[in-house]
């Protein structure tokens, strides 16, 4: 091993290129002035922008509202349960659609949405100083519908696509 290292320190005061015996395509002056923490830095946002994106986060709260909404329209009665129908309706959408995971943006968008809309239709009681429990019960709900649609979705693709 001592000589291989001994090879390469030749080569590089030599000047032949050392990245066609690394396998590397940077340049060594890219290599050496990038320090190890910021090395774990970049790999650290990378690794949180595959987690969330705030693209698909809005689309899918715009989505998650538009479907509440729409559902209630279309059932008027119990305008709340309709309201969960359509956010679950969309989180298994996107588990259809998507060939990606959404769960945090749709849990989110769902949370919100379910919150939202349980101080609309509860503006008295939350006006009265019960808002808590409304909170706890519009973003526990939307949280379970968005991602419960989800995931069904999701298993339903890959039961889809998954051959025989």
């Amino acid at each position: 091993m001592a000589e291989r290292s001994q090879e390469r320190t030749r080569n590089r005061s030599s000047g032949v290129d050392i990245d066609a015996l690394t396998g590397s395509d940077e340049p060594d002056s890219d290599r050496t002035a990038e320090s190890p923490s910021s090395g774990r830095l970049a790999r650290l946002k990378q690794r949180a922008g595959s987690l969330f994106s705030l693209r698909w986060f809005l689309v899918a709260l715009l989505t998650t509202v538009l479907g509440a909404v729409l559902a209630g329209i279309v059932i008027p009665f119990f305008s709340s349960l309709a309201a969960l129908g359509g956010i679950f309706a969309v989180g298994f959408a996107f588990g259809i659609f998507s060939s990606r995971r959404r769960y945090l943006e749709l849990g989110i968008a769902g949370s919100a949405t379910a919150a939202v809309g349980t101080f609309t239709e509860f503006l008295v009681v939350a006006l009265a100083g019960q808002s808590q429990l409304l909170a706890v019960f519009g973003v526990g709900s939307g949280l379970l519908a968005a991602l419960l649609g989800h995931y069904l979705g999701r298993d339903l693709r890959s039961g889809m696509t998954r051959d025989i």
